[in-house]
């Protein structure tokens, strides 16, 4: 027998044994139609049975929207930020500026004006809830890295005579915002603060230094590496760290009550502060770095995460804004983590992508253009100005002259010092939200930051003159 011939009668042997299918193809067509036509009939008899059921447009659609809504919030905040970034880049300023400059047009101050149903559109208050929870995330994790940076620059004093410069950044333009504040207070107070309070956060926000603005200038000018550098970021460090508690102790004052009321809430943030610089920081040492074995990274960014998100919800419980509690535990976190397992650049990569959102939040809270341009606001505006520069510029010159430095190098380190930028912003947010400056002050000091921040650059490249910037190296 031929093999053609056993393969024939083996396949006629199985069509035998299978019940008289009469093929596989047959079989399969069998099975389609059991399994999967039949199925579908039955299914769309049942629905077009019910289809006479009344029709309901609720909250299946309206959710629908809110998501597309907030999707394209998101698509459309992201692309200008980055747009305009690389905008102030070509223009020699940082990229935050061009953010915080994107995140006000995108508000009242020019969408409003040119295009208010465009406005309506892309940012419903159920979005604009959504994206404020965003940018509080992006904020925490912007004031954990601020911690950090904290830390790494107080521990590199850049000479014996960086105390006296980082102590008059802080406390001669300190003085100067609460001496203007007083005839300013009756004008200018919001809803919930007073004389003192008004006077001590005005002098905190003159006398801020934006951290990441400063790093970034100092790149860009190839000044990082050089004496004068070193000290700004000293002297930024100092001097942010103070003004951070003076906010705190601020916004402890505004929440009014008694006096017993008002201890209680003191002792309960210092206890706080205490327990995150001192057992929790001894701890995330001894257990991120003085091990044999280091933990994965993935656990390291775990702690670091929930570490944040307690602390800022430990003082934000407290009555003190939830940036302090990430703030410090910035300055908890160890520096020495191996770089393997160092959270900094990823939680930084975070921040840096949800700090637009803030931005949008700010130009959404602010209207620019709404601001009365009365002899009164002009007189108070350019007062502002001119007592933020000078304080702040001319006392870090003055003290850097004292110390022995030239008079170029002592006015490049008094410009630098006159960054306010993002740190200030923020600080700016916290006042307005806790209502201690009304809306017209928000916006005048919202120009401040701005003008001081873009002054810096196109300042110190002056100064700098054709021997270039990264000449001045430290000795």
């Amino acid at each position: 027998m031929t093999q053609r011939a056993v393969e024939k009668d083996h396949r006629s042997k199985s069509s035998a044994d299978d019940g008289g299918a009469s093929s596989p193809s047959h079989r399969r067509a069998l099975g389609y139609g059991l399994l999967v036509v039949l199925p579908l009939l039955a299914a769309t008899v049942l629905l077009v049975s019910h289809s006479s059921r009344p029709v309901r447009t609720g909250a299946a659609s309206t959710d629908n929207h809110a998501a597309a809504a907030l999707f394209f919030a998101i698509a459309v905040v992201v692309c200008a930020a980055r747009l305009a970034g690389l905008l102030a880049a070509r223009l020699g300023q940082p990229q935050v500026v061009g953010e915080l400059l994107a995140g006000i047009a995108l508000g009242p101050t020019v969408l409003d004006r040119l295009a208010p149903s465009v406005r309506d559109w892309l940012f419903p208050e159920a979005v604009v809830t959504a994206i404020d929870a965003l940018a509080q995330l992006g904020l925490v994790l912007f004031m954990f890295g601020v911690g950090q940076e904290v830390v790494r620059n107080s521990r590199d004093r850049a000479g014996r005579d960086s105390g006296l410069i980082a102590l008059t950044s802080l406390v001669l333009p300190f003085a100067a915002g609460c001496v203007l504040a007083l005839p300013l207070a009756p004008r200018f107070t919001g809803a919930a603060g007073d004389r003192l309070t008004f006077a001590l956060f005005l002098g905190c926000a003159i006398s801020i230094t934006a951290f990441p603005v400063l790093a970034r200038i100092l790149t860009d000018l190839n000044l990082i590496g050089t004496r004068t550098g070193r000290l700004s970021l000293f002297s930024a460090a100092i001097g942010d760290g103070i003004c951070w508690l003076l906010l705190t102790a601020t916004l402890l004052l505004a929440q009014g009550g008694d006096m017993s009321s008002l201890w209680r809430s003191l002792l309960l943030a210092v206890l706080t502060t205490v327990v995150l610089l001192g057992p929790v920081r001894a701890g995330l040492a001894r257990y991120l770095v003085q091990r044999d074995r280091p933990p994965k990274a993935a656990f390291v960014l775990m702690i670091a995460v929930v570490g944040v998100a307690a602390s800022a919800g430990i003082t934000a419980l407290l009555g003190v804004h939830q940036l302090i509690g990430a703030f410090l535990f910035g300055l908890a976190w160890p520096t020495a983590v191996p770089p393997e397992t160092s959270v900094v650049p990823p939680l930084g990569t975070m921040a840096h992508l949800l700090l637009p959102f803030f931005f949008l939040g700010f130009g959404l809270s602010v209207d620019l253009g709404d601001l009365p341009f009365t002899a009164e606001t002009l007189a108070v505006g350019g007062l502002l100005m001119v007592v933020a520069v000078l304080s702040k510029t001319g006392g870090v010159a003055l003290a850097a002259h004292f110390c022995g430095m030239g008079r170029r190098e002592a006015t490049t380190l008094g410009l630098l010092m006159n960054a306010r930028g993002l740190t200030e912003l923020v600080v700016l947010g916290i006042g307005h939200e806790a209502r201690l400056i009304d809306g017209e002050m928000f916006a005048m000091l919202t120009l401040v930051a701005l003008v001081t921040t873009l002054m810096t650059g196109p300042g110190v490249r002056l100064l700098a003159g054709p021997r270039g910037p990264g000449q001045e190296q430290a000795p």
